[in-house]
C-alpha cells in the first residue's frame, strides 16, 4: 500500500492490484478444475471517479466513458482505449502483440479484442494493460453531475443526448441512470449497458417524485 501518495497514484495502484487479484483468482479456479474451458481469458474494462476536496480525478482503462455536466454542457473526463486509436495501437504493437484490421475495425491479438486496456485478459498482458489513464479537473458551482457508463450506452447515445435526456428526467440519480439505460436498449444497443449518475450538487427540477 502507498502512503502519502497522490490521488492519481492511488487510483493507478487500485487498478493494477485489482487486475492482479482478478488473474490470481482465475488461476486458482483453473488449478482447482472449476473451469472447464482452460483457454478462457475473461476480462473487463473499468472506470472510477474520486473527489478530493475541490478536485475530481477520473481513472479509465478500456472503452467506458465519463462526462461531467458543466454549465449545462458535457465535459469529457476520459477517452476510450481501443485499437482504432493510433497511439494505443502503437503501444500494443510495441509490446509485441499483433493488431489486425478485421471486418470493420482494428482488433488485438488472437482474441480479437477491440479494447487495449482492461482488467484480466491475461493472455494479452502486458500489452493490454490494466494501467488506467488519469484525468483531473477543479470542480466549481457550474458542475452539476457525472455520468459514468460502459460502451453499451455510448454506442447509441451521444454526450449531448445524455445531457438532454437527464435535463428532461426527474432529478434523482437512480432514475436518471435507469432512464439512460432504458433509452440505450430502446435504441438497439447490443452491448453491456451499465450507467451510474452522480449528482455533485442539488439540481432544480419541475417534476415531482411520487
Amino acid at each position: 500500500m502507498l502512503y502519502n501518495c497522490s490521488p492519481s497514484d492511488a487510483l493507478v495502484e487500485a487498478f493494477l492490484k485489482t487486475d492482479v487479484a482478478f488473474r490470481n483468482e482465475l488461476m486458482f479456479h483453473r488449478n482447482s478444475k472449476r473451469i472447464t474451458h482452460k483457454d478462457s481469458h475473461p476480462g473487463c474494462t473499468a472506470v472510477a471517479a474520486l473527489i478530493v476536496r475541490d478536485k475530481l480525478f477520473v481513472a479509465n482503462a478500456g472503452d467506458c466513458r465519463v462526462i461531467l455536466c458543466r454549465s449545462g454542457q458535457p465535459f469529457p473526463m476520459s477517452k476510450e482505449h481501443v485499437a482504432s486509436c493510433p497511439d494505443e495501437r502503437r503501444r500494443v504493437v510495441g509490446e509485441g502483440i499483433e493488431v489486425k484490421w478485421l471486418v470493420d475495425t482494428w482488433r488485438v491479438g488472437p482474441a480479437a479484442l477491440q479494447v487495449t486496456r482492461s482488467i484480466g485478459d491475461d493472455d494479452l498482458k502486458p500489452a493490454v494493460t490494466a494501467e488506467p489513464e488519469i484525468s483531473e479537473t477543479s470542480l466549481s458551482p457550474d458542475d452539476e453531475y457525472l455520468v459514468m457508463a460502459s460502451d453499451g450506452l455510448w454506442d447509441v447515445i451521444s454526450n449531448e443526448d445524455v445531457v438532454s435526456i437527464i435535463r428532461d428526467t426527474v432529478k434523482e440519480p437512480a432514475m436518471c441512470s435507469k432512464r439512460l439505460a432504458t433509452e440505450a436498449a430502446a435504441r438497439g444497443s447490443g452491448d453491456n449497458i451499465t450507467v451510474i449518475v452522480v449528482f455533485l450538487r442539488p439540481v432544480s427540477t419541475a417534476e415531482r417524485i411520487y
